[in-house]
């Protein structure tokens, strides 16, 4: 059967709501890493590097749908300049432990005893070997009438990650992740704010609880929290750079659990002749969302 005499015939019933399949979509280059890139004071949508849009007004609602299960670390031997060309880490794990077997050039057999990761050891008083983790996250705006949200990935960085509480209810994310299940409630059952810290440059993101996931939210991120594509986007990767077709990261070879966040504190390596700060403790007092939550219950 030649090409014109298919073409010539009527789309079979069951594909004419299928669209254009993923498979055709890969191979004409078309499936690219949705992003969120918190920069300057605005988070904005990149596929495969290109920027494709910006969300106006500083913060956005979304779902988070999925997470690293733990806080990692990725190392660059070589010092970010905005005009270098992306390239592999150096050396990343996805434990914040030990090195990833596919790491280029480990560092140390072990993070928490690795020279990189002691502070001074990057410009300044900063550490070289930097803690990362990746979220998952379905933007409200997005489910519309169709319930119909496409899933970014987002990177965080140290500053996103730890730190105190700022204002009424708003945290970096490990304090977020705790407050929520301090308080009985779920990092995936609610919308979260994000914004960005005046206090830090406009480059750090904050979290904090607005409502509730309805009903039909919770069929679409549920389900959306489990696909392969959405565990790949929390899995750190050789090659972490936001430029399609540079590199071919790594495949998954087994599913990823949706993140619990129980894992056991991280301590930070400190040089031997400092004595080990006390890491701040975050505050459980109840902000005025989650006491009408709690009275909800």
């Amino acid at each position: 059967m030649s090409n014109i005499t298919l073409f010539d015939q009527e789309l079979p019933d069951f594909l004419q709501s299928a669209g254009t399949s993923a498979l055709t979509q890969q191979l004409a280059g078309k499936v690219g890493v949705k992003r969120i890139v918190p920069k300057n004071g605005i988070f904005r949508k990149t596929v495969s590097g290109k920027e494709m849009g910006k969300i106006k007004g500083g913060t956005m609602n979304a779902i988070i749908v999925n997470a690293s299960p733990q806080v990692g670390r990725i190392f660059y031997a070589k010092a970010w300049t905005p005009d270098a060309e992306p390239t592999a880490p150096d050396c990343f794990s996805n434990d914040g432990r030990t090195p990833d077997k596919n790491a280029d050039n480990p560092q140390a057999e072990r993070c928490d005893s690795c020279s990189q990761n002691i502070k001074g050891s990057g410009m300044g008083s900063s550490k070289a070997c930097r803690y990362s983790r990746r979220i998952a996250l379905v933007l409200e705006e997005d489910f519309g009438t169709s319930l119909e949200g496409d899933v970014y990935q987002m990177n965080l960085a140290s500053k996103s990650l730890f730190g105190d509480k700022v204002g009424d209810n708003s945290y970096p994310f490990e304090g977020y992740t705790k407050y929520l299940s301090n308080n009985g409630k779920s990092l995936d059952y609610v919308v979260t704010e994000l914004s960005f810290n005046d206090g830090n440059d406009n480059q750090s993101v904050l979290f904090s609880p607005v409502r509730f996931i309805t009903k039909a939210e919770y069929a679409v991120s549920s389900a959306a929290a489990v696909t392969p594509e959405t565990q790949r986007m929390v899995v750190m990767t050789p090659y972490q750079a936001d430029v399609s077709g540079s590199a071919k990261p790594l495949a998954v070879s087994a599913p990823v659990p949706v993140a619990t966040f129980k894992e056991d504190p991280i301590e930070e390596p400190v040089k031997r002749e400092k004595k080990v700060e006390p890491k701040p403790t975050i505050k459980k007092d109840l902000d005025s969302v989650v006491k009408a939550w709690s009275d909800e219950d």
